[in-house]
């Protein structure tokens, strides 16, 4: 004879977990981006002026920012993966420079910065603020 031992699987468990984030990083330090608010009414070409990009003859304005988006994701001292959160701490650090601000908006979901992603202009919004969490070592 086998007995069974039966369980009411509707029941919530009684364990929680909690935990306190530090006010810090423990790992490395996070980069804020954010494409400034004035930047709203913005198209392709009057980003293009902004950021001192220029178009070739046969090129179209979104052509020439993919290329300076290209161009600047491949000199940028950012691991080829970066995550990314949206919790700010303490010491982490804004980026100013609005070509990298634009190539990391261009190349990241709400989760990741991918270098190697084909870059889209349509997460390229203002007001939009990703944090990467970078080792300690890389500065922009």
């Amino acid at each position: 004879m086998t007995d069974f031992l039966l369980h009411n699987m509707s029941v919530p468990t009684r364990t929680t977990i909690t935990r306190r984030a530090p006010a810090h990083r423990v790992y490395g330090h996070g980069l804020v981006v954010v494409l400034p608010k004035n930047f709203r009414a913005a198209g392709t070409i009057q980003l293009l002026k902004a950021l001192g990009g220029k178009k070739a003859r046969k090129e179209t304005p979104d052509q020439a920012l993919l290329r300076l988006i290209e161009t600047r994701a491949k000199e940028l001292p950012l691991p080829p993966a970066v995550a990314i959160t949206d919790q700010l701490r303490g010491g982490d650090v804004e980026c100013t420079d609005l070509v990298t601000i634009v190539t990391v908006l261009a190349k990241s979901s709400s989760r990741v910065y991918l270098r190697d992603k084909e870059a889209n202009l349509s997460t390229v919004v203002a007001g939009r603020r990703l944090i990467l969490l970078v080792p300690r070592e890389v500065r922009l």
